[in-house]
């Protein structure tokens, strides 16, 4: 009954805010010009929108960089603005993503999120806030996720703006569905998500939220299943605090289901939802902002809802700075080491975070507590840091340095002949053999902590057998074949 209680509530609310909250909109809530819609005052055209972004980084190209990272089935660019002290460059920062607008209709985070942009770069260099998040953060920020769907009715207007795409898509229903298994593939999904999933997978930003409109609540992991995310406490921690500084502007804004916060599924449950496609197939840490009850607010409540919500956009965003964090090098070489980062009794394989490429960097937000911290990576022994003691709103750095191992490099006459490819695998994994001393052979994919994620016994006759590797998350893993009294362990990087 919670949640047909809560389905109901919401239902009453959106029609009664619908009724009293959603602005008329009037042709005047459209900017006139570049130098009206940069008052952020007014909702800009879409060549106003496509001129915003280009005068932003033509203003500012020491620390902005624009991307068009894809297009739309009506040819609209979707468009991500790169904000950095070093923006040219790849440092060794956590990255941080703000979206907007995935549904078309629901337009408060895409005026917030232009000024958002300007009120970082303005204040670079003489708001110490300011610059402590762009000297700390590689920040990106995509104001419009959905341009067919918000101009719908043209580029001159957001008038009969709508939810999906121009085809009809709810893009935040289709992303990869957890419930059904679906592998993280943008094959015939549509175009605006294929785009934002190789988008998302390029940068495996650290922290990012996604906003909305319809409610007035954050609603963090899960939207697919009542079940909670590892990190529970620690959601339930930066969820309350974008409210709480909410509330220090305006007390009776966001207050719906537990005080302006809600797990998602308990809410309502959803299927192919963004913030649990992030969460699940990423491994990244992702909540979605419902910043309105109103999908369309006139131009004249633009200002307060800056108002309401800035200050949370920025404390959110310094959430990224927080938790366990630091580099992962081979200890002979000095050079940087891709390795899972994992807390032990605590993380599940949709938890835990991987250093990156290029430089070694981890970053792992975590709820205050002591934790045993493992480091792992194909070819080197694992390290295990106890008793880590991390606070909430600090920073806890470890430099781990990693000793190699000698990897296999061909058959051990004492195991099996056993031989496997492509090393490393997206979808499907070969293994080939050539004679064995017992009539079949027990194939096993485990964990590197050793748990069993599939096995099969095949027969010696049939020399070679195919493993389906979609359902594994991201991460290192073992192949242990065994026959008789022999047996032989590889490991193998699932892409």
């Amino acid at each position: 009954m919670p949640f047909a209680r809560s389905v109901f509530i919401s239902i009453l609310l959106a029609l009664l805010t619908f009724r009293l909250a959603c602005g008329q909109f009037d042709q005047n809530d459209m900017a006139a010009d570049l130098e009206q819609a940069l008052t952020f005052n007014k909702y800009p055209t879409y060549g106003q929108y496509v001129e915003m972004m280009h005068h932003f980084a033509a203003s500012y190209p020491e620390i902005c960089l624009l991307d068009t990272f894809g297009t739309t089935n009506q040819g609209r660019l979707l468009l991500a603005m790169k904000i950095s002290d070093n923006v040219h460059s790849d440092e060794a920062e956590a990255g941080f993503l703000y979206t907007a607008a995935m549904h078309g209709d629901e337009l408060v985070g895409y005026p917030l999120l232009l000024r958002l942009i300007n009120h970082l770069l303005t204040g670079y260099g003489n708001d110490p806030e300011v610059s402590g998040l762009v000297d700390s953060l590689a920040i990106w920020i995509n104001p419009l996720a959905n341009p067919d769907g918000t101009y719908k009715g043209g580029d001159h207007t957001v008038a009969g703006a709508i939810r999906t795409n121009a085809p009809g898509f709810d893009l935040n229903r289709t992303f990869p569905d957890i419930s059904r298994e679906e592998p993280d593939d943008t094959t015939e999904r549509p175009m605006e998500n294929r785009f934002m999933m190789q988008f998302l997978q390029e940068h495996r930003f650290s922290l990012s939220a996604n906003i909305h409109a319809g409610a007035e609540v954050v609603n963090y992991p899960w939207d697919w299943t009542y079940d909670r995310h590892p990190d529970d406490a620690w959601y339930q921690l930066i969820s309350r605090d974008y409210v709480d500084e909410a509330h220090s502007v305006d007390p009776v804004y966001m207050t719906m289901e537990n005080n302006g916060i809600t797990h998602g599924a308990d809410w309502y449950v959803i299927q192919g939802s963004r913030q649990d496609y992030v969460n699940y197939y990423l491994g990244g840490r992702e909540v979605t902002l419902e910043l309105s009850y109103a999908y369309f607010l006139d131009s004249d409540s633009l200002e307060s809802f800056w108002q309401k919500n800035h200050r949370s956009l920025l404390y959110y965003m310094t959430q990224a700075t927080c938790g366990i964090r630091g580099q992962i090098t081979g200890t002979v070489s000095g050079a940087p080491v891709v390795a899972r980062v994992s807390i032990a009794g605590h993380d599940d394989p949709h938890s835990v975070v991987y250093s990156r490429a290029g430089h070694g960097d981890f970053y792992r937000m975590i709820k205050e507590g002591s934790y045993d911290v493992t480091f792992s990576a194909e070819g080197y022994q694992p390290r295990v840091y106890t008793a880590v003691q991390v606070s909430d709103y600090k920073a806890v750095c470890l430099y781990p340095t990693l000793d190699s191992v000698a990897a296999f490099t061909g058959p051990d006459p004492l195991a099996l002949p056993l031989k496997i490819w492509p090393n490393p695998v997206r979808d499907l994994l070969q293994v080939e053999w050539t004679e064995l001393p017992e009539e079949h052979l027990v194939l096993t994919v485990l964990s590197v902590e050793g748990k069993i994620n599939w096995q099969q016994t095949i027969p010696r006759s049939q020399k070679k057998a195919f493993i389906s590797t979609g359902f594994l998350p991201a991460g290192i893993y073992l192949l242990r074949a065994q026959s008789g009294g022999l047996t032989s362990t590889q490991r193998f990087i699932r892409e």
